[in-house]
């Protein structure tokens, strides 16, 4: 199931739910997510979602988020990487939740979970704890700008990938 046609008729909660779990994405990334609605159908939900105080969108209109408050404690930086993730494997998901820290998100496919988990020099020790209690079908996502993070990480048997993302999306996606 595409997810266009996952969330078709349900933009409004999607949108609330993209950012209650990622704390805050680029504005062109939310366009990119419903690139499937016409301008003025996005306008219309975004217009509607402020009039109602359901998200901020920063002074320079390049970031949405729920409130300026969340926005100022959030790693920004490893949400926005994550939500290019997101944006790669939209297609093959059918439901979508928090994730389990250091997971930003929790995917689930038909036969396969997907956690998407930032890396930064802060969270590794994190990362490696919690690596032996996933179950062995999840799929972990390692997230980064910077592959060189990579080297602290103590790797699973399977079902290890590193997404390597740039300012303008994902780059490249590597099997551990």
């Amino acid at each position: 199931m595409s997810f266009k046609s996952m969330v078709k008729g349900h933009e409004l909660a999607y949108v609330t739910k993209i950012l209650a779990i990622f704390g805050a994405v680029e504005e062109r990334q939310m366009q990119r997510l419903f690139s499937f609605l016409s301008d003025s159908e996005y306008g219309k939900i975004m217009t509607l979602l402020a009039r109602e105080g359901q998200f901020y969108r920063t002074p320079d209109a390049r970031y949405l988020t729920f409130s300026r408050l969340r926005f100022e404690k959030l790693n920004v930086s490893s949400s926005v990487d994550c939500f290019w993730a997101f944006l790669e494997l939209k297609d093959r998901v059918q439901d979508f939740c928090a994730g389990e820290p250091p997971a930003i998100i929790t995917m689930s496919a038909q036969t396969t979970d997907y956690d998407l988990i930032p890396v930064s020099g802060e969270n590794t020790e994190q990362i490696n704890e919690n690596a032996e209690e996933l179950p062995e079908r999840t799929v972990r996502f390692l997230v980064t700008r910077d592959l060189n993070l990579l080297t602290d990480i103590d790797r699973r048997f399977k079902n290890d990938y590193a997404i390597l993302v740039d300012e303008n999306g994902v780059v490249e996606t590597y099997e551990l």
